[in-house]
């Protein structure tokens, strides 16, 4: 067991959002239909789930906390007191010695809508972020252009993004994450690049580049289906996707996932648990958990609703609304899919020792025909993605599933 087998990751979903985007799928509410009182009811709802899951798994107490992760949602419309009181409450569950077995602190991260700090609350909540254990923000700023927010719906101006981040700088956070979205509707390759370029001005520490995808459900997704939604075309799209890549490489940020890229040393520690199918538990209305053991791993996600979530922690301790133990099968395509999110690709030693199967074994036909069409390749002793693979990375991974 190495030291990463040692330490865990946490999830905290706050479900709450100033007003739904229409493109998002997340499990979120608006605040106008809020009781009151819910801040207190959550957070003490979120540190019994976790209570219940360490009586129910007392080895969990054993590990160190790696990562912390707060998303939603929009948990900077959290009061910072209650921010507090959840990293604190967290923290004091796992050993306290994690910073020096690992070398580093745990990376402690909460997601910030800027007009969250700008029109609701002083600079000041960025301190007392900071002062609560908050070392790493990730800002969901999405676009630089008034027109893409608008068309995204978000409550911020291209102004307020600006502003929150140099307040950011001013509170002391050295490690902050930047969103940006690329396939907005009526975007152009030009108005992209200005985006890339912007951000790069900035030299945040960590950059996110997604696709806009049409989630089902939502109102894009409606809007869509009507044909009152026009996105840039396919080509379109892939060129943003491929000069976003060639513009961050070429500023010296590692392409680490997909969709991501750091400086040096400072890729998402929290994530890259996902993608290499780490522990981790996911506290709140919603959330999803994942352990390795016993037998091929096992997944369980909560309630969905945040105050039917608070009223079952109440009554029994936790909100489970399912559960499923993975099958050998089941766990092999889950890691050959969130493995092959990684730039890096696959460690075969790794896969075979987690799986008891050479990798190439398990879907043996279909690594054949990806690697003929130049899409997958074998260096290192790790199997990835080839640049043209990477492209198309989410169409490769569900032929493989």
């Amino acid at each position: 067991m190495n030291n990463r087998d040692q330490m865990i990751g946490i999830y905290v979903h706050i479900p709450f959002c100033v007003q739904k985007c229409p493109y998002c799928a997340f499990n979120s509410i608006a605040t106008v239909h809020l009781p009151s009182g819910i801040w207190d009811a959550y957070s003490d709802a979120v540190l019994r789930e976790l209570s219940f899951h360490i009586a129910k798994r007392p080895e969990l107490s054993d590990r160190m906390l790696e990562t912390l992760y707060i998303g939603g949602g929009t948990p900077s419309l959290m009061p910072a007191e209650y921010i507090k009181r959840l990293v604190d409450g967290i923290r004091k569950t796992f050993p306290v010695s994690s910073g020096q077995s690992s070398g580093q602190e745990p990376e402690i991260t909460i997601e910030i809508n800027p007009g969250t700090i700008t029109q609701l609350f002083t600079h000041d909540k960025l301190i007392f972020f900071k002062d609560a254990g908050i070392n790493r923000l990730s800002i969901g700023i999405q676009s630089f252009h008034e027109r893409g927010l608008k068309a995204l719906g978000r409550v911020h101006s291209v102004r307020e993004s600006l502003r929150c981040y140099e307040l950011a700088r001013k509170a002391g956070f050295r490690n902050i994450g930047i969103d940006l979205i690329f396939g907005i509707p009526g975007q152009s390759l030009r108005e992209w690049e200005a985006d890339v370029n912007k951000a790069l001005s900035l030299r945040p520490e960590h950059l996110s580049t997604y696709n806009l995808t049409i989630e089902e459900g939502t109102v894009f997704s409606r809007r869509y289906e009507d044909g009152r939604l026009l996105l840039p075309t396919e080509d379109e799209q892939t060129a943003m996707y491929e000069l976003g890549i060639d513009r961050l490489r070429s500023a010296g940020y590692c392409h680490y996932e997909v969709s991501n890229f750091s400086l040096d040393g400072l890729e998402c520690r929290h994530n890259n648990r996902y993608w290499l199918a780490m522990d981790y538990i996911g506290l709140g209305a919603g959330a999803h958990s994942y352990v390795s053991a016993p037998g091929w791993g096992v997944r369980w996600w909560n309630e969905s609703a945040p105050l039917t979530y608070i009223g079952q922690i109440k009554d029994s301790g936790h909100a489970t609304a399912g559960m499923e133990r993975l099958t050998h099968e089941e766990a092999i395509t889950e890691g050959i899919f969130l493995g092959l999110r990684k730039i890096r690709g696959i460690d075969l030693d790794w896969f075979k020792d987690r799986f008891h199967i050479s990798i190439k074994d398990s879907h043996r036909s279909r690594f054949t025909a990806l690697e003929a069409g130049g899409l997958l390749y074998t260096t290192d002793h790790r199997l990835r993605l080839t640049t043209r693979g990477i492209l198309i990375a989410d169409t490769i991974t569900v032929s493989l599933i």
